[in-house]
């Protein structure tokens, strides 16, 4: 039954009170969960995974396409707001036949440490020499899966508290990719629930940044953003769901110390691939440093090659 032992995962939990306690009167059947049988009926087609790579794409050029307007105007000395950069991702995803369903995420400075930011109206900062940028960008095709990522960059060249903060994230980051792979290679799926990778990401990050953590590592991928599969969650609820194959999630872990003026999160996609975990999305290696320098090195240097 669409039941969750104690509430655990409410997503799932759709059973009133007493039709269990009729149930189980009744003696005759033992309730459980349908949790991760419901899971199957979600599973990615071929065309699927196809249509989540095309967004993967559109959503790598549509970030560099912003941040290279950021560093562009950072450069000549021109202002560049939340909504420039947002309206350059906009009209990327629009042109390639795509939707966000709503406008993308673009923070600067302390409104990054916001995770819930939108720029809009009032809200619409101008960038500032020595803030940090965080770019959040989604897209779908029609009817199909969503990608969903995050990079992030700094104003001139970042000091030395913001690289340690970036430094836990993407370590927390990558501790999740690296417990999904080795459980995988132990014992194959069926035992990986989504709480587990959510716990190695927060485990990961440390005494000074992992208090500012503040939400789960990641969520199910579908037709909708949020999709209706297993999320990496033990904070925000303990997702005891299998991560099943066929399906695809988040992984972005997170820092938001507001009093400190930034706000970091890194975020990768994972396809559950019958045969292993398949990371679908290029991999940040460290922030764009923007405002100097080449562009095309600039980018190179995020990607760590």
């Amino acid at each position: 039954m669409e039941y969750s032992p104690n509430g655990e995962v409410p997503y799932v939990s759709r059973v009133d009170a007493g039709t269990l306690e009729r149930v189980r009167a009744a003696g005759a059947a033992e309730i459980v969960t349908s949790a991760d049988l419901l899971q199957a009926f979600l599973v990615w087609s071929p065309e699927d995974l196809a249509a989540h790579r095309r967004a993967v794409d559109v959503l790598m050029a549509a970030k560099d396409a912003a941040y290279e307007l950021i560093h562009d105007r950072l450069k000549a000395g021109r202002p560049v707001t939340e909504l420039d950069a947002q309206a350059v991702i906009m009209e990327r995803i629009a042109a390639a036949g795509m939707d966000a369903g709503h406008p993308v995420n673009v923070s600067f400075g302390v409104n990054a440490a916001d995770s819930h930011y939108e720029p809009g109206g009032e809200l619409n900062a101008t960038l500032r020499a020595g803030e940090c940028v965080l770019i959040d960008l989604w897209a779908q095709e029609p009817g199909r899966p969503f990608a969903d990522v995050t990079w992030v960059g700094f104003a001139g060249e970042p000091g030395a508290e913001y690289l340690d903060a970036w430094t836990a994230v993407s370590r927390a980051r990558d501790a999740a990719l690296e417990r999904l792979r080795r459980m995988h290679a132990q014992d194959g799926w069926g035992r990986i629930q989504g709480w587990m990778l959510d716990r190695a990401a927060r485990d990961t990050m440390g005494d000074e940044w992992g208090p500012y953590f503040l939400h789960r590592t990641g969520h199910d991928l579908g037709v909708q953003i949020h999709g209706a599969g297993a999320n990496l969650d033990d904070y925000e609820t303990h997702d005891t769901r299998a991560l099943t194959p066929g399906l695809g999630v988040t992984v972005e872990p997170g820092t938001y110390p507001a009093a400190r003026g930034f706000g970091i999160r890194s975020e990768v996609n994972i396809y559950l691939a019958p045969g292993g975990p398949e990371v679908t999305t290029p991999v940040q290696a460290r922030p764009f440093v923007l405002g100097s320098g080449d562009w095309a090195q600039v980018r190179r240097a995020a990607l760590g090659s």
